[in-house]
């Protein structure tokens, strides 16, 4: 006799998808000086920068909730120019004249423009993409458009103005800034407009969503100032942090003007080395060495370096292994060996990571009894003794 067979299926519930494009940079809107024959902004200096973003989450909790737009299929951008003259639409190569037009990140898909517009003309942008869920074989697809244009200067003219300020800061941890201000300032032409004229919102890059926050409630290292011209931050919290400012003023969306910075924890070249203040030379009544470490960079010797490394010494005699003997500047070893062999000496020095949270095993943060997380500083690389 033979089996009688049937067969089950396996049941996988719908994704739920968000798709967006993000402006990470630049403008939708040029605006062009014909007396100077410039651009504001010019794309050729600052490029108008777009990110697809497709989060994806599974109502069973299967596939983790997360981008997947670098899993994206037949990803397509299409840019065709108008010039506003009755002519049509032109499909805008990538180059033109050895010119860059625009350039497309094979990874993430995002779309960075660098052609500059003239008045009545418009670039049009579209996105098209594909996305597999192959436990149900369906097939999603996802398609943006929007159109880049560009208006005669007028007198109006709207700028952001970071002052001082550039896209990159290195904060050295020996510098101490502690909590700190960073301004910025709309103009119209040369003059500053009035602080009840405009709305300013900063945002901060979340790795995690890869997207632009304006929640700011589980950031240690904001202390203030989210919507106004000036926010302050605490350098003690600060690792690496991107800021962006959206700006606009006189209650119109078309003078929106954003600026971005990235503030990074940096020590710069720095040397270390590990010497002995005792027992250098061993004699044979000899039962106490003493370890002195420093760490110096191009300005000499840094003062109290434990507030910025994690020194750790050792200490070896003969062929044997070095064992740790302390953390910190210095170290004293007795011991009734000493003449057993030739003392070695060694240092293992490390950069200490901004203050973070410390986290209990289930992930949730250690807190005082008030319930204020309990914040710690971290070596930056692994322990690695040979």
């Amino acid at each position: 006799m033979k089996i009688r067979k049937k067969t089950g299926h396996v049941v996988y519930s719908p994704l739920s998808y968000i798709f967006q494009v993000l402006e990470m940079g630049g403008s939708a809107m040029q605006k062009y000086d014909a007396t100077t024959s410039s651009f504001l902004p010019n794309r050729q200096a600052t490029p108008f920068v777009l990110m697809p973003s497709l989060i994806i989450s599974d109502p069973d909790g299967v596939v983790a909730t997360a981008d997947y737009v670098t899993q994206m299929n037949s990803v397509a951008w299409t840019l065709t120019i108008n010039d506003g003259n009755g002519g049509a639409d032109v499909v805008l190569p990538a180059t033109e004249n050895s010119q860059v037009n625009y350039t497309v990140d094979s990874i993430t898909h995002k779309l960075t423009i660098r052609k500059n517009l003239y008045p009545t003309g418009v670039i049009h942008v579209k996105f098209f993409g594909k996305y597999i869920d192959r436990r149900r074989g369906e097939v999603q697809e996802f398609q943006w458009e929007r159109d880049l244009g560009c208006e005669a200067q007028t007198d109006m003219n709207v700028t952001l103005d970071a002052g001082r300020w550039s896209h990159h800061v290195h904060l050295l941890p020996m510098k101490h800034w502690g909590q700190f201000g960073i301004p910025v300032q709309l103009k119209n032409g040369k003059n500053d407009i009035p602080d009840d004229r405009c709305v300013y919102q900063w945002q901060w890059w979340n790795e995690n969503t890869r997207s632009w926050s304006t929640d700011f409630s589980e950031q240690p290292w904001l202390v203030s100032g989210e919507q106004t011209k000036e926010i302050i931050v605490d350098q003690d919290f600060i690792q690496n942090l991107v800021l962006r400012v959206k700006a606009t003023a006189f209650g119109n969306n078309a003078t929106a003007q954003y600026w971005t910075t990235r503030l990074r924890r940096w020590y710069g070249q720095f040397d270390y080395d590990v010497e002995f203040l005792q027992g250098k030379y061993i004699f044979h009544d000899s039962n106490v060495v003493v370890l002195n470490a420093w760490v110096a960079n191009s300005k000499g010797q840094i003062a109290n370096p434990c507030k910025y490394f994690d020194m750790e010494l050792f200490f070896a005699v003969g062929d044997n292994g070095f064992e740790s003997v302390g953390y910190g500047e210095e170290a004293t070893i007795q011991s009734s060996n000493l003449q057993t062999g030739q003392p070695r000496a060694g240092i293992l020095c490390r950069e200490l990571s901004a203050m973070r949270a410390i986290a209990l095993d289930d992930g949730r943060p250690l807190c005082h009894d008030d319930g204020r997380p309990i914040f710690a500083q971290f070596p930056t690389k692994s322990r690695e003794v040979s």
